[in-house]
């Protein structure tokens, strides 16, 4: 971690600021849980110190990618462009597979959405083994980590939309923390897409098949924390 501190401060000093004390919490916070989440790092071991990190997270650092993502504010209507949380995103997803995996038990599950380039629409597809009656023989699920407030832009839900179906999946499944809009909404009744909409009921679910909350629900940096303070 004093690595970090030091590549950061050498940043901030030339501008003026120093890491604050906030700033080296938040940090740790991001690396402990959100990367560890995430798969970008493998857990802390105290037999091999430091941080390592995992294939994915060297995957991560070669596509590099977009520093914003378009959402739709529910409230207004309006796209907005804000910080990608493609880190605790991809911790959400891993969460969320593990929900797949007690929902749905008689399925193999694949994680489509470790490549974004490739994704086409759908995080994971889950193929039914065995003939198990009245179950579908595949799946596709989509996933974000969105504000409680935001939906995904059109050009995003039409892509959820157009992946399930070039696959020619059995059922759908659109699962997110922020919302959908009206008209999104809508459309998924009329295609018969099941959806979770929410943290609260992304919890609900995963309670009835025993798994618990999401960690990171409960333990986000308080946005009103700056990183850095001026000298």
């Amino acid at each position: 971690m004093s690595d970090i501190y030091t590549a950061f401060e050498a940043i901030l000093n030339p501008k003026g600021y120093t890491l604050s004390e906030q700033g080296k919490a938040s940090l740790r916070f991001f690396v402990n849980k959100v990367a560890v989440e995430a798969g970008y790092l493998h857990p802390h071991d105290k037999e091999s110190p430091g941080w390592h990190l995992t294939s994915q997270g060297r995957e991560f650092l070669t596509a590099l990618a977009e520093p914003a993502e378009t959402t739709i504010n529910v409230d207004t209507g309006a796209e907005q462009s804000s910080p990608s949380e493609t880190a605790r995103g991809d911790a959400f997803e891993q969460y969320f597979i593990r929900v797949l995996r007690a929902a749905y038990p008689n399925y193999a599950w694949y994680h489509q959405g470790r490549d974004k380039r490739r994704e086409r629409g759908v995080d994971f597809v889950g193929n039914r083994l065995g003939d198990a009656r009245g179950e579908p023989s595949s799946i596709g699920v989509q996933v974000k980590f969105h504000s409680p407030n935001n939906a995904p832009t059109e050009r995003e839900w039409l892509k959820f939309l157009a992946g399930c179906f070039s696959r020619r999946l059995d059922a759908a499944v659109f699962a997110t923390t922020g919302k959908l809009t009206g008209e999104q909404r809508r459309e998924a009744q009329e295609a018969r897409v099941i959806v979770i909409e929410g943290r609260d009921e992304v919890t609900r679910l995963a309670s009835q098949h025993g798994v618990p909350r999401f960690e990171l629900f409960d333990n986000e940096p308080s946005a009103g924390h700056a990183l850095g303070s001026r000298r």
